[in-house]
């Protein structure tokens, strides 16, 4: 039977009547917004030029020693606290033993026995695209060093390793292994992303690796033990759309080998997404052969009470919470709301500018032009100099015909590329004020009328779209100074007028 066939019920959710079950557990690999490394006072930017961003700790010199950066383990308790899990109140560290290339000191600093956090869940229904309510858990959530970056195909035969990213503060999540398709294991993902962006642990950018996703996949016939299969790992797992793929791609490729009486092998492996088919890397490690040990270097993390409460009191707004109040209160979509919920600092902005506005043409602007302008910057809002006051005024000028639409545009550039005048300013040092006199536009339109007499006989022989050539004629005449939708219908009056 084709392996074809497994993808597309397991695609489809057809759980109750599939043949197979899958148990699907995933770790995400999370870099945390902290200014500097976990282990040493090195930058935490690591896609600066090359090297540069490194301290002797993250390089495994002899003699350096780590010395624990408390900003991380705020971090990754406001994440716990935020995945509904417990802050512990002691944790401590330990070397996990490997030899890569990307890892200078020969081991890694992770916490396996004692993480910082511990139980959570993520719950998913509706609201998230399923049709049924899904409580996924937290198994633990544990602090360590990220790898540096091997860099290939530079010089053939060899590797390069940028050791900027080396001891970047990474918080681990694990999920119990609770998913059981390949869609929910992608909206568990897409929610612990807005998740942490919301409350400033991370920007969880997975097209720059600042999310990283390995998932743990086996099958068991229906009725058996559902812990019963045989795992396989796949690692590195970056987009929504990759996780999907590799996932239901494995899923097909493991009850295929059991149909055909073969063993499932407990491997790492990857995933080729345009052939949509993994592939095995390397046999999968257990924990004797990481040779874990206490980190002698590091002393234990003890944590008080007081000190979680007080963390636990500064915790902003759930994004659920904060979904469903904007949908009530604003009357906006949800895709409008999500899609905010997405950029880390944009609903923080849309409340400033909404009040006395009206909401849905400010997250019309928030959406369209700024995300816009934002994709054509490569940029963040978080790294803009747009504030919600220069936003505000620009939506002001144009809810009072101050300014058009176009002009708008340009405020909101110049904004963007730091300018500091506000929209008056502007609007007198560059002579944006709107053209409102309708006899002046009529006879600039009746000017252009006589200049292109074609054009207004293809208009009169039923040629409509002649109309938008003459409005942006008027625009151009007045640079930009006419309302367009002043300017189309004077232009479309005297049109008709001359049948």
């Amino acid at each position: 039977m084709p392996v074809q066939h497994y993808y597309s019920s397991f695609a489809v959710g057809d759980r109750a009547a599939a043949e197979f079950q899958a148990t699907i557990g995933l770790e995400l690999h999370v870099q945390l917004l902290a200014a500097q490394k976990l282990f040493s006072a090195a930058s935490a930017k690591w896609d600066g030029p090359p090297n540069t961003n490194i301290s002797a700790v993250d390089a495994g010199l002899p003699g350096s020693l780590p010395q624990l950066n408390p900003e991380c383990v705020k971090l990754a308790a406001r994440a716990i606290l935020a995945l509904n899990g417990q802050v512990q109140r002691r944790s401590a560290f330990d070397r996990k033993h490997y030899f890569y290339a990307d890892q200078p000191l020969g081991y890694q600093i992770t916490q396996q026995q004692h993480p910082v956090g511990r139980g959570g869940f993520i719950e998913l229904g509706p609201l998230d695209g399923l049709d049924y309510t899904k409580r996924i858990g937290i198994h633990q959530l544990q602090l360590e060093q990220d790898t540096a970056k091997s860099v290939h195909g530079v010089y053939p035969g060899y590797v390069l390793v940028d050791l900027n990213r080396a001891g970047v503060a990474l918080a681990e999540i694990v999920s119990e292994p609770d998913i059981e398709t390949a869609e929910e294991a992608a909206l568990y993902v897409r929610k612990v992303q807005m998740l942490l962006r919301h409350i400033g642990v991370s920007n969880c950018h997975m097209e720059e690796g600042s999310l990283r996703c390995d998932v743990n996949v086996s099958v068991y016939r229906s009725g058996d033990d559902r812990l019963s299969g045989t795992r396989c790992e796949l690692k590195n797992l970056n987009s929504l759309k990759v996780i999907r793929g590799a996932i239901n791609s494995e899923i097909g490729r493991q009850i295929d080998a059991i149909q055909r009486g073969e063993a499932v092998v407990q491997e790492t492996r990857g995933y080729d997404a345009q052939n949509n088919r993994t592939f095995a890397t390397r046999s999968k490690e257990t924990a004797p052969d990481y040779r874990y040990m206490p980190e002698p270097d590091v002393p234990e993390i003890c944590i008080s009470d007081d000190w979680i409460e007080q963390l636990r009191n500064e915790m902003p707004e759930s994004p659920e919470a904060t979904l469903e109040r904007m949908m009530t209160q604003y009357g906006l979509s949800q895709e409008d709301v999500e899609t905010m919920l997405a950029e880390p600092g944009c609903t923080a902005l849309f409340e400033q500018s909404v009040v006395g506005r009206d909401p849905k043409r400010v997250v019309s602007w928030i959406t369209s032009e700024i995300f816009g302008q934002l994709a054509y910057r490569s940029q963040r809002l978080a790294d803009s100099s747009l504030s919600a006051e220069q936003f505000a005024q620009l939506l002001d000028a144009l809810n009072a015909d101050t300014i058009t639409s176009a002009q708008a545009k340009q405020a909101l550039i110049a904004f963007m590329d730091g300018e500091q005048r506000t929209v008056g300013e502007l609007i007198k040092a560059y002579g944006w004020e709107v053209i409102s006199d309708q006899d002046e536009l009529r006879n600039i339109a009746e000017r252009l009328l006589e200049a292109h007499p074609k054009e207004v006989a293809g208009y009169l022989k039923g040629q409509t779209r002649r109309l938008n050539f003459f409005v942006g004629k008027l625009m151009q005449a007045t640079q930009g100074q006419a309302k367009p939708q002043d300017a189309s219908q004077i232009i479309k009056k005297l049109l008709e007028a001359r049948r």
